[in-house]
């Protein structure tokens, strides 16, 4: 394989000002934004600091961290900061600056064409509402990989890997890729030297996992999968009913897509022969099948490498048609009637972006308050019980069992096998957090309030919600396990 003759990333000035300037503004604005699943991350770091140990619930030694290298870094960032939603805003800023930076550089030769993959990517409302999770460095090492490949760097290639996989499992699809194609393209394996530093970094991490989870694996990889084969995000193939996406980040229409799906279309064809283009197709495939086949569900952070590689490959194809036009223009005026409409559609694609994406974006305020009055009002020696645990956790500040044992030992074997009542079996807790009308995992409650094993808490209006406080008659406990039993 030739080596690619790539720009160093950094050394390109207008990339960087199509980059860093409106990240760091529409980041700025997303500063107090909180999702729900990264404040998972942040009150295991939070306990971490306040010496319960890298635990969810103090004393429990379950692991419940999808991405080990995030959390490092995380915990790398509080170090200076002392202030982790501000560390992972800021890790969020940095790491989609450098994967629109790397993947510019790794499909472009062209200066301008690196800087409009690089605004493409970092004018995209989607990618802002996944802050505080391991999304984006996830993006920023798949960059990396392909960069270090494609230029031949191949130790780096082969950390950049091992990084990957710390950062989420899925990154092994891109190391399959990479080795198949150099086995292709050379006729021969990578040579050993190559492949000991990403199994260093892998096996280090699995026994740090071993010595102090006693397990080498996260439990929220099976738990997905079981969440997936629950039925209950969906049956058939979940990951495939991105319906709800259209109001969530798209402003109630596909019109982006409309300019998108063409011209990235474009942008393949135009770089049809590029070992960039295969290494990426196939990548994508893998990743597309693993979460299809394997029906995990349609967490809106999955998709970001798929929108990642279709915004570069959209500003490949744009730039090199308006290039084509304007050059044809200079020579037949007549051509710029085509180059003008095409120029201004791109124009009014990036400045719709930029609309959608320029918001204030916080806490999701219902979670919010309710985690705050359980603060404020039960004992702190409460357990509390809950279907979405990582607003009403970090605000809350009590011992939290979740429903679907993402956290947990027990309730994710139990989703996974549509059992919603079991979990009553191995927890009673002092609270249960409810939605009004219930949702599925949370159908025991109604045998639970039926029996008078739990009441709906006084003073606590929420509408759309019930906290449930359990009774204190002798034979409460024999109530909840036949609950649980029930199912």
């Amino acid at each position: 394989m030739t080596p690619a003759k790539t720009l160093p990333p950094f050394s390109n000035i207008s990339l960087l000002l199509a980059t860093i300037p409106i990240s760091a503004w529409l980041s700025w604005k997303s500063r107090n934004y909180q999702l729900d699943d990264s404040l998972i991350y942040l009150r295991y770091i939070r306990n971490l600091f306040d010496g319960f140990g890298l635990t969810y619930n103090a004393g429990d030694y379950f692991n419940g961290l999808t991405s080990p290298l995030y959390s490092y870094l995380l915990i790398a960032a509080n170090c200076v900061t002392h202030n982790l939603q501000y560390s992972t805003i800021f890790l969020s800023f940095a790491f989609l600056c450098t994967a629109a930076i790397y993947g510019a550089a790794s499909l472009s030769k062209n200066r301008f064409e690196q800087a409009l993959c690089g605004f493409f990517v970092v004018s995209f409302n989607y990618f802002y509402t996944t802050f505080g999770m391991e999304t984006t460095l996830f993006l920023f090492l798949t960059s990396l990989v392909l960069y270090c490949y494609l230029e031949e760097r191949l130790y780096l290639a082969g950390i950049a890997v091992g990084l990957l996989i710390l950062t989420r499992t899925e990154g092994v699809f891109l190391g399959v890729v990479v080795f198949c194609h150099y086995a292709i393209t050379r006729k021969r394996i990578p040579p050993l030297k190559y492949l000991i530093a990403p199994a260093i970094i892998i096996l280090v991490n699995l026994l740090f996992n071993y010595l102090y989870y006693g397990a080498p694996l996260p439990a929220t990889g099976n738990a997905k999968i079981g969440q997936g084969r629950s039925g209950f995000w969906g049956t058939g193939h979940p990951f495939l009913n991105v319906a709800y996406m259209k109001n969530w980040f798209f402003g109630g229409d596909y019109r982006q897509f409309w300019f998108l799906y063409p011209t990235a279309a474009l942008g393949v064809f135009f770089r049809r022969s590029s070992h960039a283009t295969y290494l990426i197709l196939a990548y994508l495939a893998l990743l597309g099948a693993f979460y299809v086949f394997l029906r995990i569900p349609n967490y809106h952070w999955y998709y970001a490498p798929f929108f990642y590689f279709l915004l570069l490959f959209s500003a490949l194809g744009t730039y090199r048609v308006i290039e084509m036009l304007v050059k044809l223009a200079i020579r037949q005026k007549t051509y710029l009637l085509a180059a003008v409409p095409m120029i201004s559609a791109t124009v009014a694609f990036g400045a719709y972006n930029l609309k959608l994406a320029d918001i204030e974006r916080g806490s999701f305020d219902p979670y919010k308050n309710i985690g705050i009055w359980i603060n404020d009002n039960t004992p702190r020696n409460a357990v509390v019980a809950a279907a979405e645990i990582g607003t009403v956790g970090w605000y809350g500040n009590r011992y939290i069992i979740d429903i679907l044992g993402l956290t947990n030992k027990y309730n994710a074997d139990f989703i996974a096998n549509k059992d919603v009542h079991s979990w009553l079996t191995k927890y009673s807790p002092d609270y249960i957090l409810v939605h009004e009308p219930l949702w599925p995992f949370e159908a025991a409650t109604s045998c639970l309030t039926r029996t008078a094993a739990y009441a709906p808490a006084p003073r606590f209006n929420f509408p759309g919600y019930q906290l449930l406080v359990k009774s204190t008659e002798p034979d409460t406990n024999e109530r909840i396990t036949a609950c649980g039993r029930s199912g």
